[in-house]
């Protein structure tokens, strides 16, 4: 992999999965490249020689954090997570508590996330909110024995199986359809969603979230307190908590919601979360600015060399 870098003539490699291929990690432990960069789904330090600059924003990687990551950090002014949908998605919908007699919580993210406190944190919500449902889906709800597993955490923490929804895989339109179901997105923690998060606000559905200690329990208010949303931010998880019994027994929230999902998109699109053009523009002069560090320490070595 190193000589296929190399003979591409790449001057700045930048790696988008991290240990989400962990097979590909190895490349770090040299320099593959000139210069070496981690973006998207690299949620903390490396601690690898290999990988020299880290891109997060100011709401993931607070100043007084810089000094304890291997890498040299490098923030955008606007969120690294900033996205457009540039894919077949299904409109958005009224929220299911303006005909239902019961008020939806629920999550897409995947079942790694989903620890015990997780589960503790969304199961005192729900008994919070008297006769609310809380829909799950991923891929590993296809099985019998892991929707049995999952209904029995939820009732051995007091909820009754018959207000836990739980869908397995589909298709990528009929997963977004299960937003359709749910009046308010929880969040996992302290592995935040990602996609999930940009895809639940795109489907008019706010995301539940608070701020975290780490950078990963911090990705999903990056793009919330970047649009409309930044009301669904708790300050820690007693108050994320706290906010979601407020939304689940508020006279008023199908009002609330209905109104915000009928401009969702179009306040998504004017803000900051989806202004991709920002993006690039913060981009540009951070390569450039790396790039320019990597030549004078190349001029450096050649000089020592001779």
């Amino acid at each position: 992999m190193t000589t296929l870098i190399r003979s591409a003539e790449i001057d700045i490699l930048v790696d988008l999965n991290a240990y989400s291929y962990e097979a590909r990690l190895g490349l770090f432990l040299r320099y593959p490249a000139p210069v070496n960069v981690a973006w998207w789904a690299m949620y903390a330090s490396s601690g690898l020689p290999g990988i020299e600059y880290l891109i997060g924003d100011e709401e993931m990687i607070r100043p007084e954090e810089m000094e304890h990551y291997s890498e040299a950090i490098r923030r955008l002014p606007v969120s690294y997570l900033t996205f457009t949908m540039d894919y077949p998605v299904p409109p958005v919908v009224a929220p299911p508590c303006a005909s239902n007699d019961y008020f939806t919580f629920g999550s897409l993210v995947t079942p790694y996330k989903i620890t015990p406190q997780v589960m503790d944190a969304w199961c005192e919500i729900v008994r919070g909110v008297p006769h609310s449902h809380l829909v799950l889906a991923n891929q590993t709800r296809k099985s019998p024995n892991n929707r049995a597993y999952v209904r029995g955490q939820f009732e051995r923490r007091g909820i009754d199986s018959e207000r836990i929804e739980l869908h397995g895989p589909s298709d990528h339109a009929t997963y977004l359809h299960h937003y359709d179901r749910i009046d308010v997105a929880l969040d996992s923690f302290p592995y935040n969603g990602g996609t999930t998060t940009m895809e639940a606000m795109w489907q008019g559905v706010p995301v539940l979230t608070f701020d975290g200690d780490r950078w990963i329990s911090r990705t999903s208010q990056s793009l919330l307190r970047r649009c409309h949303l930044g009301a669904f931010v708790g300050n820690d998880l007693a108050d994320m908590v706290q906010r979601g019994v407020h939304w689940g027994r508020s006279t008023k929230a199908h009002q609330e919601l209905a109104r915000l999902r009928s401009d969702m998109r179009s306040k998504l699109s004017g803000s900051s979360a989806c202004d991709t053009p920002a993006l690039a523009r913060g981009m540009e002069p951070l390569y450039s600015q790396v790039w320019g560090r990597a030549q004078r320490r190349i001029r450096q070595q050649t000089q020592a060399g001779c």
